[in-house]
Parts: C-alpha cells; structure tokens; sequence
C-alpha cells in the first residue's frame, strides 16, 4: 500500500495542478507527458523552481471553467515507491545495462525499503524481480561500537585515509570485514590491516626478488619432475586457489582476505619459502633443485597476484610489470587463476600434513633451546628424534629432513632408544636439541664437520665451495 508523503517537500513530485477559480484537477496524458519530458531535460527539481506556467504546455485551460490560470501539486510521491521504480527508469532507458540487473546492492535496512519497494513494483509491472541477486551489508561503526557522528567527532574519512596509508590499504580492509554485519574501523584497526598488506607484499617481493633469472617458457620443470615437498607446495596453491574463487563467487570477500594472508604468511613464508630459502641462494644457479623451487613460486605468483587484483589493484598492477613471461599490460585484462585439479594427490597431501604436526613439535623444542641459550638460531642445531614404532617408518620416509628442520643436522634414533632427560615430550616422537657439530659455512650458514676441507675456500662447506668454484671462478 503507498501513501502520500507529507513529512518533506523533496522527492519525485506529484504532477497534478488545481483550477485557481474552480479548484478543479488537472491531470492528463498530455499534461503528465509535458512534464516527464522537463524532467528528462532538466531533473525533477524543475517542479519546484519553475512556475506553473512554465510546467504547463502553452494555451492549457481548465476543462470545467475554461480558467487559464493554475497552482502545482505540493506533496509527493511516497520516496520509496520513486526509489522503487527506479529500475525503469534507470535499466530499461540505457542501452549499456540491462533488466532485470544482476545485482542490487545496499545496506541491511533496505529489506523493507528499497529492496522490497523494487520487488513489488516489479512483480506488479513485469510479473517478476527487477533483480537477479541481493546483497546487503551492515554499517560501518568507530572502534568503539558507536555510530559516526560530526558531533562526536569520531568519523573517519576515506579520503585522509588513503591519503595517509593509500587506496590499497582501505580496500583491504574493506575486504577484511564481514559486511553483513556491523563492522568497526579506527586508525588501530587500520595499522592491523597495514602489518597484513606488508606480509603480502613481502611475500611478492620475495617471489619476484627468486625469479629475476626465471625463464618460465624454458626453465619449468614438468610436476612429475618435482620433489614431494614441491608438488604438496602446489598441492596448497591449488587449494588456495579453489577456496579463494569460490568465495569470490559468494562475494564472502573476508574468506578471500583471511585464505590469502594466511597462505602468504603460514603455508609459504613460514613453511615452503623457510625451507627452501638454502637451495635458492646457495645451489648453483641452474641446479635441478633450485628450478624446481622456482617453478613453484612463478605459479604462486601468477596466482596471488591475480587473486589480490579485485582488492589490492594497485599493489597487483605493480607487481605485475615485473612478472617474467607475462603477455598482457595490466593483471586488471587478466582472468583468475584456475584450479589445476591435476595436481591434486590425496595421499601426498594428508603425508605431508601429518609431517606438519611434527615440525611444529621439533619448532617447539627449538624455541624452547632458544630460550634456554642453547643455540643462536636454528641452523646452529642438531636434532635428535626419539620415535615409538609407526613414527620411526613414517620419518623414514621423508629425505633431508635437516632442511625440512632448516638444522644443521638430524639424528632419527632406532626405536627403543633411551629419551635424553629434559626432551621436548610428544605423542609419538620426543625431540632432543643440541649444538650441530663443526664449522658455520661463511655462505650457507649451515654448520658442517665438512667446513675446511677445501683448500680454496678454506670458510665454506663443500657443496658452496663446489658451486664457488665452478660457477663463479669459471
């Protein structure tokens, strides 16, 4: 049901005049016509600011007196039923859009306003929806809880804010948030979002700074080629990839924001780029090994800087201008990634996420000999497992694990054997820390009984004095 509005004089007005002599109405084809076409030239504040003369074609007489002289209407339509109708006016008279649209978006309280005047005037005139899809969000508030107020003096300004921390970082934080709900923001919450947009960042630069002599049309080495700790690493990139898409799809742009820097930050700074740092900056430049890790981390980059254009645009057009290989100007033309459902193999990936419950157990005794001043960092380490039966043969199954570590060197004990006092206890595997024996390398910083023993380069351990040698003496 509408009504007529008397509480303002604003709003899309009614187009009827009144007889001065006769009070009599005047409201026709021909009138209302008149009129429309003035507001399609010059808005509908021409009611108001012109005279009704003006508003009238020329010569117009009142049918029941023939009085020549008129007053306007002065209230309005209902502003929900003007803003109700606006998918007429707006979707069926530009050639570019189309009716119904795809999407209306507004904040929560328009269920039973604009949402819902659009959807009956809709149904009553088309016989459907002048909508595909709603979504409405919830209102942005100060850190406190409390709704922005000048008089407060607790409103925040997007345009100090991207002027003091820049666009991208708004945005992220935009993205952060659940907007359904009710969300906060204040100069604290935004230096938060600052310290993600950083780890991002870093994580970009980093990829990029190991691909400076990356060749992708040449140097990509064939996933059946890869170690398992470089297909697990795609394995997680892939899986990423799936989760952030399908939130894009759901518009859950918080899920895109927490799945992103949690892989930046825990899957690859803290778990594959850690580990794999050793054989980027010390095998030889054209080692096997070293093109394995970097074909991992072309296709990590190719994807997060893709998936982060919506949000981070400026950050990923950046970023973009230095990717090796890429075709396109702008990651803006480009698509989002897909998944590679190829792959995908569940038994590697459930291996090693069990191995990652380990490594936070040997993590946790390295901290622990950190505190107590046994070592300096890790790869001053040794260290020594102590497994029951089934996590000696599942160890036993996984290669270098003083890399996996990031330690100078790892004793796996026969089962059985007696738990040092003061082991770090866990379920299926205690965890002894101690000094690595030997030298530091001088390049690799691993320490090594093999330090020395090149008469050349009497501070590094073998493989760096090898790769010296040949790569660099050449």
């Amino acid at each position: 049901d509408w009504c007529i509005s008397r509480q303002r004089a604003w709003g899309v007005p009614i187009p009827i005049f009144y007889c001065r002599s006769c009070n009599e109405p005047l409201v026709n084809e021909t009138t209302i016509e008149h009129v429309a076409q003035l507001f399609e030239r010059e808005g509908s504040n021409a009611w108001f600011i012109k005279d009704e003369k003006d508003l009238l074609p020329a010569g117009t007489t009142c049918a029941k007196c023939g009085h020549h002289e008129f007053r306007k209407e002065t209230d309005i339509m209902d502003v929900w039923f003007d803003s109700g109708s606006s998918h007429v006016a707006v979707l069926e008279t530009r050639p570019e859009l189309q009716w119904p649209a795809d999407l209306y978006l507004e904040g929560s309280d328009q269920y039973r306003g604009w949402f819902n005047s659009s959807l009956i005037t809709g149904v009553a005139t088309r016989g459907q929806a002048p909508y595909k899809g709603i979504l409405s969000h919830g209102f942005t508030l100060d850190g406190e809880g409390r709704k922005m107020s000048k008089s407060i003096g607790n409103t925040i300004d997007p345009n100090v804010v991207c002027g003091k921390l820049g666009a991208d970082i708004l945005r992220l934080w935009v993205s952060s948030v659940d907007y359904q709900a009710d969300h906060r923001i204040s100069d604290n919450i935004l230096n938060q979002t600052s310290e993600v947009y950083r780890k991002i960042r870093n994580t970009l630069r980093f990829l990029l700074g190991n691909l400076t002599s990356f060749n992708p049309a040449t140097d990509r080495v064939e996933v059946e080629k890869l170690s398992e700790l470089d297909r697990y690493a795609l394995i997680r990139l892939n899986r990423m990839i799936e989760k952030v898409v399908k939130a894009y799809d759901a518009y859950d742009f918080h899920v895109v924001y927490q799945t992103i820097h949690h892989f930046c930050a825990v899957e690859m700074s803290s778990f594959y780029l850690d580990i794999i740092k050793d054989r980027l900056y010390a095998n030889a430049a054209n080692d096997p090994a070293r093109k394995a890790s970097q074909t991992v981390l072309y296709a990590a980059l190719n994807a997060i800087t893709k998936l982060i254009s919506p949000i981070l645009p400026h950050t990923a057009d950046e970023v973009w201008q230095y990717i090796p290989g890429v075709e396109l100007s702008s990651v803006q033309m480009a698509e989002l990634p897909e998944v590679d459902a190829s792959v995908y193999d569940e038994k590697l990936e459930a291996k090693w996420n069990a191995f990652l419950e380990v490594r936070d157990e040997v993590l946790k005794a390295l901290e622990e000999a950190r505190t107590q001043k046994v070592i300096g960092n890790s790869l001053g380490a040794a260290v020594h497992l102590y497994p029951n039966e089934s996590m000696a043969a599942f160890l036993g199954g996984f290669d270098q694990l003083d890399q996996l570590f990031i330690v100078s060197g790892v004793a796996l004990h026969p089962v059985g054997t007696e738990v040092p006092e003061g082991a770090h206890g866990a379920k299926d595997v205690a965890v002894a820390v101690t000094v690595a024996d030997g030298e530091k390398c001088e390049r690799c910083w691993i320490v090594t009984p093999e330090v020395g023993q090149s008469k050349d380069h009497p501070t590094l351990c073998v493989r760096c004095s090898d790769v010296v040698t040949t790569h660099y003496h050449a």
